[in-house]
């Protein structure tokens, strides 16, 4: 969804959020089980969602930090306005999981999800869902991050106190088993979009400048990455692989978007961005529900039935929900 930011870069945002958007149908559509040349795409998974993931939490780092630059507002607020935005249609999303993809959830579950608190005792003290954990992530991070933007506006001071939260969390979930393990990765990934926000420290890695050497290193970091995949993902050595692979990438595909000069292509990225917050809660349930209307059962026709038609029908119904939610949303604001 869009934030505020400088129109210069809505450009090269939306083409980091369209190219998440569409990895995630193909990582989501079992395509890992065709093969090309021979060859398994199995081995592209954990790539894949890296980059996938690596955009959506970096992007939301950055825009909640520009929020904070261009509006004077308490963490209260900033999460308020938030919630607003990703809660509701979540909400929606946890009932579709339950009554179209037939997901049980015991009692306890449901109020854990429903208070989306899901990402802090799942998978030890609440059922596991896919793909809606990242709301979860989400809603933690702005609890978080609105908590520190508000107080502490200086770069050093937060980074000092983000390490010491990160190491908090880092204990509670060795000695508990709370918080996902996911929350590490992905937590210095949010921190580093709000730095990268900050003019005078990496805002200058976002340009068209030097693409030959931020391939350089993202090809260095997919190496690094490589070498630490069968690590435990609350291994030092492991988060630091996973952070410098994502960092390098989404730096490398900014750069790569600044290029794009076509003015359909630039259309389409918008249009895609746009929707992209309802394509990732609502794909899988339509999914379900389309192939169940037309027969589509297993196999490659499946995976060519979500991948390509069923797709198509997610961007063109999802677009349309974005539009009429952020009408409604007006219409709220006018009101207060």
């Amino acid at each position: 969804m869009k934030n505020d930011i400088p129109s210069a870069k809505i450009q090269e945002f939306d083409f980091l959020r369209a190219v998440a958007i569409l990895i995630l149908m193909f990582h989501h559509s079992e395509a890992y089980g065709l093969s090309l040349f021979g060859y398994s795409l199995e081995v592209l998974n954990p790539y894949l969602e890296g980059i996938l993931l690596g955009i959506f939490f970096f992007i939301s780092g950055y825009f909640a930090e520009r929020s904070f630059q261009k509006h004077t507002q308490g963490s209260v607020s900033f999460f308020f306005s938030r919630m607003l935005r990703i809660y509701p249609p979540y909400l929606l999303t946890v009932f579709l999981y339950k009554f179209v993809l037939g997901i049980s959830f015991k009692q306890r579950d449901l109020l854990i999800y429903l208070a989306g608190a899901h990402f802090i005792f799942a998978p030890n003290y609440a059922k596991p869902v896919i793909t809606i954990w990242y709301i979860g992530a989400i809603i933690l991070f702005y609890l978080i991050f609105g908590i520190l933007l508000a107080n502490l506006r200086a770069t050093k001071p937060l980074v000092v106190v983000s390490a010491l939260v990160f190491a908090a969390a880092y204990i509670l979930n060795a000695q508990t088993g709370l918080l996902d393990e996911r929350f590490f990765k992905y937590f210095i990934v949010f921190l580093a979009g709000i730095l990268f926000a900050r003019p005078q420290y990496f805002q200058s890695w976002l340009s068209a400048e030097k693409a030959w050497l931020k391939a350089a290193f993202a090809a260095l970091a997919t190496f690094t990455f490589s070498l630490t995949l069968n690590f435990s993902s609350t291994s030092p050595s492991y988060i630091l692989g996973v952070v410098f692979f994502i960092l390098s990438w989404v730096i490398l595909l900014f750069t790569l978007a600044t290029k794009v000069k076509s003015p359909f292509l630039l259309k389409l990225a918008g249009v895609i961005s746009y929707a992209s917050y309802f394509v990732y809660l609502l794909h899988r349930p339509l999914w379900t529900w389309l192939a169940g209307i037309f027969s589509v059962e297993t196999g490659r026709d499946l995976i060519l039935f979500r991948m390509f038609p069923a797709s198509i029908a997610a961007f063109i119904l999802s677009y349309y929900l974005q539009y009429g939610y952020d009408r409604l949303l007006a219409m709220f604001r006018r009101r207060e």
